[in-house]
């Protein structure tokens, strides 16, 4: 049966607005996308050269745009989650998610795939087969959100493409919320047609998949649509402004290559007169050199000797200068530094003056701890919707739910040994392992364990030292009266 489109809000008219967004949003996607995988749009030569300049084009790029993304992802590192069933420790079924899902790699998709696109998505399910939780990072490209307009925040439907090349099928999964009102929890429908290349919506060409609840779908644990954004400020890459910048260095970078290929070496010539014809010149010369062909007399080769007329002058060129170049491109990547606010050490690593080092690297410091603010909300939700699903409402209370993050600066064994050393009397071990030796909810758990360990076995090589003569309990001998 075709998917109907007609009625509003229904699972097959959001199947048709959510193609039409996604045909207008993914252009911009696939740009932002070749700029970060290291594919940007080549600096264009002249069009009756293209061929011959190809290879110049697409040398002269650089890929600042992964450099800046990197920067801030690399210093975000989850290091425990809490919740209010936990209070202020570790909470171990958090954390049994976490690793289930491997979600230190799929968070760090998420917290990628976001700076460079400008809003990133998680889906929260649960496999048939298992019943387990899964947690999977979704590209902007394949899935599109819609939101309440009054709070943005709220998801009031999300779609999901995919494309099984096994069975020759488009799927699509139309994601909609339960209502508080009627007491009704969120739906998933999934849609299908063969596979045809296609990019376009009919809804002919669409049917229910029987096998996953047909036109009624299937329900959730809860009433809300199972996707979580990670939005990036005002929905842009991090990159992305600063386009403008990136194609003036490529630019600047090809014209440099093309000198550097074309005129890195001197040219000479032979000086005549301008009312001479220029046949008569050579073959004045092949007849006084004696030879047939001029190509096998005036070479470039090293060591190769010019035999010509007398009177006769050449004219060589200067070796081209290409330090302006090289000048102007350390501009811009200053100017690129300035507006990204990252150190230039990331981008051309030099020394820089104490002052101006300080500057650049609390701007990087600012700018982690806004990511990690935007992303933090997202986390409290994607856990929210894992404890719904697994039935844990306990667990789910949103303003419970904790993320505690490594810090955005790495110290080094000195500094950390010098700080424990000062706040030894005064802090618990597990906060100085926590907060000074930067570790995990594990490694702290293996320390404590070792810990442990070491005191029973220091114990026991204590009794183990004990004379056998004298036990232990037995007072020492008084010294002898006078």
């Amino acid at each position: 049966m075709a998917v109907a489109t007609k009625t509003p809000y229904t699972p097959g008219w959001w199947l048709e607005r959510a193609f039409e967004k996604r045909d207008a949003q993914r252009p911009r996607l696939l740009e932002l996308a070749a700029w970060h995988d290291g594919n940007p749009p080549a600096p264009a030569a002249v069009k009756n050269a293209r061929a011959a300049f190809a290879e110049f084009e697409e040398e002269s790029t650089t890929n600042f745009a992964e450099l800046i993304t990197g920067s801030l992802r690399e210093r975000m590192s989850v290091r425990d989650i809490r919740t209010s069933v936990s209070g202020e420790v570790l909470d171990e079924t958090a954390w049994a998610h976490w690793r289930d899902n491997n979600l230190d790699v799929e968070l760090a998709s998420c917290v990628e795939t976001m700076l460079w696109a400008g809003n990133s998505f998680a889906i929260v399910g649960k496999d048939p087969d298992t019943d387990e939780i899964t947690v999977t990072a979704e590209d902007p490209r394949d899935l599109v959100t819609f939101h309440d307009p009054a709070r943005q925040s709220r998801i009031i439907c999300g779609v999901k493409f995919l494309r099984d090349q096994f069975d020759g099928f488009d799927y699509a999964v139309v994601m909609l919320p339960g209502s508080v009102r009627d007491n009704t929890n969120a739906r998933t429908y999934v849609a299908k047609r063969r596979s045809s290349g296609d990019a376009g919506f009919d809804g002919k060409d669409w049917t229910w998949d029987a096998e996953q609840g047909g036109k009624d779908g299937a329900e959730l644990e809860h009433r809300f649509v199972p996707v979580v954004r990670f939005r990036n400020r005002n929905g842009k890459g991090e990159f992305e402004p600063h386009l403008r910048i990136l194609r003036r260095i490529d630019r600047l970078v090809f014209q440099m290559t093309v000198i550097v290929m074309y005129q890195a070496f001197k040219q000479r010539a032979i000086q005549m007169d301008a009312n001479t014809d220029e046949v008569e010149v050579q073959d004045g010369f092949q007849h006084a050199i004696g030879v047939d062909d001029l190509d096998d007399i005036l070479t470039s080769d090293p060591g190769q000797w010019f035999l010509l007329p007398s009177g006769a002058k050449v004219w060589e060129s200067t070796q081209a200068d290409v330090q302006g170049i090289l000048s102007a491109i350390k501009d811009e990547v200053m100017r690129l530094a300035a507006v990204t606010r990252r150190p230039m050490s990331i981008f051309a690593p030099d020394n820089q003056a104490a002052e101006g080092a300080k500057f650049t690297r609390e701007g990087l410091t600012f700018a982690v701890e806004d990511k990690i603010t935007r992303v933090t909300q997202g986390i409290v939700d994607l856990y929210h919707l894992i404890f719904l699903t697994a039935g844990d409402e306990k667990r789910a209370v949103k303003s419970g739910i904790t993320v505690g993050w490594k810090p955005t600066e790495r110290f080094s064994l000195a500094d950390m040994g010098s700080a424990t050393s000062q706040v030894s009397t005064t802090l618990p071990l597990k906060t100085i392992l926590r907060k000074v030796w930067q570790m995990t909810p594990d490694e702290i758990n293996q320390v404590m364990a070792e810990q442990a360990d070491q005191a029973l076995i220091l114990a026991s090589l204590v009794d183990d030292a004990q004379p056998a003569s004298q036990p232990a309990s037995q007072p020492a001998s008084q010294p002898a009266s006078r």
